[in-house]
């Protein structure tokens, strides 16, 4: 139980951390071309009325504080991870950090791309089902390829690679976008990025904070 405790510190501070340098990046870089991007939005009646944080301290909190709490579940899953593996420094918390990257950015991001406001997408349900299961088919098959020696469990984590992409993310039968393409393009490329920078900077935490915490 102690132990427990360390790791939930660690990766309390780890994904505060790594929560506000993503905030940061997101607000010189990302921000700017989604309120570009809000200007092509006509606001329909049904909509008019409905609360939303204001530009300013009020968008800027609420990102930072869901970028904290999201970097702290996902730090919680790489000390655990680490503290499992006995891998308690930077350098493997990088490694880590690079497989939070592809299971819960780069896999989900071939089907379902990040999307600037006045995108039609397909119904919410059925997104969050298919990216939880690429999310779950990723990581599991990461595991078979990378951590086990066994040559069918490295062709099975392989194939779970290959699983969600070949079934297909889920899209509306006509595409329309309001925001110009090269926007969109551009809007793509940045969030990669910062989210690379994120995961990077959540690992390397993860595991430096790991290496200072005495575990019985």
């Amino acid at each position: 139980m102690a132990d427990f405790r360390k790791l939930v510190a660690i990766s309390l501070l780890a994904g505060i951390l790594a929560g506000l340098l993503l905030s940061v990046l997101q607000h010189y870089q990302t921000l700017p071309l989604i309120l570009a991007a809000e200007q092509f939005e006509t606001p329909s009646a049904e909509h008019v009325h409905d609360w939303q944080p204001m530009d300013g301290w009020q968008r800027n909190g609420f990102t930072w504080l869901f970028n904290g709490l999201t970097g702290f579940g996902f730090a919680l899953l790489i000390s655990a991870s680490m503290y499992w593996r006995d891998q308690r420094d930077y350098l493997p918390g990088l490694g880590w950090g690079l497989a939070g990257y592809l299971v819960f950015f780069v896999a989900p991001s071939l089907g379902l791309p990040p999307e600037l406001p006045g995108t039609d997408s397909a119904e919410l349900h059925s997104r969050q089902a298919w990216w939880l299961f690429t999310a779950a088919s990723t990581a599991m098959g990461l595991f078979g390829l990378v951590l086990t020696k066994q040559r069918g469990l490295q062709i099975g984590g392989a194939c779970l690679l290959a699983l969600p992409q070949l079934v297909g993310a889920p899209h509306p039968e006509v595409a329309h976008a309001l925001a110009p393409e090269a926007l969109q393009q551009h809007f793509v490329l940045l969030t990669a990025m910062n989210n690379a920078i994120f995961w990077l900077a959540l690992g390397a935490l993860s595991g430096r904070l790991l290496r200072k915490v005495t575990f019985q």
